[in-house]
């Protein structure tokens, strides 16, 4: 019973041998003494092999025959059962969690689990927290079980049959017969050895897949709730202690500040001629420059229509052949090919008196022609005017991308790539920041920089420092750390 990569296993030879445990059931046989409520005895069937009702069956404080008025608790009605941990976390998505009823220093390893049973134990978790339960002791002699959250070289990883350093996780990473190494691992087994046989062993494991589906955003927070399950003891790694993990865990005292720096391009090495033609048209906006065009565009239609004008009064004064042939050749330039050749021709002269802030000057132009070059160089003169004034400011300013600190990126509403882990504080500290948070790997931000995302992001020294692999793409994306603080986040490590 139970789902297919979390089956639900016998563990009556286990609870059998605790004879120390050993009570007498109502029946005459012997059962085994748990602390699931006051004077409780069970048989040794008790939460094996099947999915079941198993506290309502033998639970003294679920039974509906004594609870009289009472309303049981609903996690009475529950199906649940014992299941294989390690089969659990490396093949199904099914929460898991150790009975409480057999701390770590009973040398007896029992997990349940509700949800293989299609149940929930949400009931079961809120129940549990008035229950005392004695002898769960951190020390004397323990063995500790630590959850590796993700790789992250040199601080811990893995290496692959060629001995090659592996940096992103894969198959291997639920194999725990594929040892792990790094900087972390072997700051673990210090402890380990420092504390002259008060621990015992130290056992490094993967965390759980279902964890990773609550918590899909952090691998670090994802081991975390290994440990709140009690899968787990610790959780190997640079945590970063954040209000949302401390009610999760305890964690020591912190051992560093982090300091989570702006992420940003080499000053200097983003003037491209591109910045510099963006610069040019800056003194006006957009909206300004399609109205020049506009008026250079009726400008040049309306000294078409007067020149044509001018042509035709013209002439009615000349003799009736040269009015004829004057007529043929007026018709042919009211082809729309001529006019059209004619607007393009006039919008290109228009257009060189604006670049050039004057107009040319022509004595045998019309009255109409004359006041409306008249006009359009007044327009020249006030347009060229304000743009140069304000071309010089424009042109000393440094392009957006070269922003050098959080104020900048803020004012300048720039996407900020971060860690999900601290979007808390990050919001907190910056309310008017435009944040993108995503996935708790910072190669994945560097994948986001590529895709223009995110032109600066937030990451913390203390954890990518060691990363010689990250520091390289950094190099090769011309990145560098900017001197601007973005929040200090304290680094500790994480205990039951």
């Amino acid at each position: 019973m139970g789902s297919k990569g979390c089956p639900c296993v016998n563990a009556i030879d286990t609870l059998a041998s605790l004879s120390e445990r050993h009570c007498e059931l109502p029946n005459g046989e012997i059962g085994i003494r748990l602390t699931i409520s006051d004077h409780q005895c069970v048989p040794f069937s008790y939460g094996s092999s099947q999915c079941l009702q198993h506290d309502l069956i033998y639970d003294p404080g679920c039974d509906v025959d004594r609870a009289g008025k009472r309303v049981i608790e609903e996690y009475c009605v529950r199906p649940w059962c014992y299941v294989d941990v390690a089969m659990c976390k490396s093949e199904s998505h099914e929460r898991v969690f150790r009975s409480p009823d057999f701390p770590r220093n009973s040398a007896v390893d029992l997990y349940y689990s509700y949800t293989t049973c299609n149940s929930t134990a949400d009931d079961w978790l809120e129940a549990e927290k008035g229950m005392d339960y004695a002898g769960d002791h951190p020390f004397g002699g323990v063995s500790i079980d630590a959850a590796i959250p993700m790789y992250v070289y040199p601080m811990m990883y893995k290496r692959d049959s060629n001995e090659e350093v592996l940096i992103t996780t894969g198959d291997e990473f639920h194999n725990d017969n594929i040892p792990y190494e790094g900087i972390y691992i072997n700051h673990a087994k210090n402890i380990q050895e420092l504390s002259r046989g008060d621990i015992q062993n130290i056992t490094f494991t993967h965390k759980s897949q279902v964890s990773s589906l609550l918590h899909p955003q952090s691998s670090f927070t994802a081991s975390i709730q290994d440990i709140e399950d009690g899968l787990v003891d610790m959780a190997v790694g640079p945590f970063w202690v954040t209000g949302k993990r401390l009610s999760m865990t305890s964690f020591t005292i912190p051992v560093v500040l982090d300091k989570t720096y702006l992420v940003i391009p080499r000053p200097g090495t983003q003037d491209k001629f591109s910045d510099q033609i963006k610069k040019v048209l800056a003194p006006f906006t957009p909206g300004l420059w399609i109205l020049l065009v506009g008026i250079i565009f009726c400008t040049a239609l309306l000294s078409v229509w007067f020149t044509d004008r001018s042509a035709e009064a013209m002439n009615q004064n000349q003799n009736d052949r040269r009015m004829s042939l004057q007529g043929n050749i007026a018709k042919k330039r009211r082809r729309k090919r001529a006019y059209a050749r004619l607007v393009l021709d006039s919008c290109l002269q228009k257009g060189l008196f604006f670049c050039s802030a004057g107009v040319e000057q022509d004595e045998n132009a019309s009255l109409p022609s004359k006041l409306l070059l008249f006009g359009f160089g007044f327009f020249i003169l006030i347009s060229v005017s304000a743009y140069v004034a304000n071309l010089a400011a424009f042109l000393t300013l440094s392009t957006i991308d070269s922003v050098s600190s959080m104020e900048g990126a803020v004012a300048a509403g720039m996407t900020i790539c971060a860690h999900p882990a601290v979007k808390v504080e990050l919001e907190i500290a910056w309310p008017d920041a435009k944040f993108y948070f995503e996935l708790d790997d910072f190669y994945v931000m560097l994948e986001h920089f590529d895709s223009g995302i995110c032109p600066v992001m937030a990451i913390g020294y203390e954890d990518t420092i060691l990363d010689l692999v990250f520091l390289a793409k950094l190099c090769e994306r011309d990145l560098v750390y900017s001197d601007s603080v973005v929040a200090e986040i304290p680094l500790g490590e994480t205990i039951k």
